[in-house]
């Protein structure tokens, strides 16, 4: 008989060992704040000098093809777009006409079929998705097109291209 009474007193004590399969639960809440972000680096592959040996070159236009690499990495989906900073060309020299605009100049994804001629405005020259530069179409080359006409002197000229990345 002192066997139960030690066996009921022990089973009082720890009621856990009786209720071996009993769980607890609890619950935590988890905050996060994502931000959006883009980041985007274009290089260029040596100068751009253009150079026009002949009357046909001054028509159909002289390309510099993949003379641009862009890598872009972003979390959301972005658009590149390219403008430039003055609504003409810099003359230098005496001979060189002063009123040449930027759309002579135009550009293109070394994998599209058509040029976007180049103005003060942005123009978009392509667009992509969330990813990094080993994401398809986030690291890509760039061609530029320089078609003067017979409309301007001959001469040497200058102008800066702005390459701006924003939201799509």
């Amino acid at each position: 008989m002192s066997n139960n009474k030690t066996i009921i007193f022990f089973l009082l004590l720890f009621p856990n060992i009786v209720l071996a399969q009993v769980s607890i639960s609890r619950t935590a809440n988890a905050n996060m704040n994502v931000f959006s972000y883009m980041s985007f680096d274009v290089t260029s592959n040596g100068p751009l000098d253009f150079k026009f040996n002949n009357n046909q070159q001054l028509l159909d236009g002289v390309t510099l093809n993949n003379k641009f690499n862009v890598n872009v990495i972003s979390n959301i989906n972005w658009i590149l777009n390219v403008s430039t900073l003055t609504s003409n060309f810099l003359a230098i020299g005496p001979q060189a006409s002063t009123q040449m605009p930027p759309d002579i100049l135009s550009i293109k994804k070394n994998t599209s079929n058509a040029f976007i001629p180049l103005n003060h405005n942005p123009n978009m020259v392509c667009f992509g998705y969330r990813g990094d530069q080993t994401s398809a179409n986030n690291q890509f080359k760039l061609d530029i097109k320089a078609t003067p006409g017979y409309t301007f002197n001959g001469g040497s000229y200058a102008i800066v291209l702005i390459f701006t990345l924003s939201v799509q």
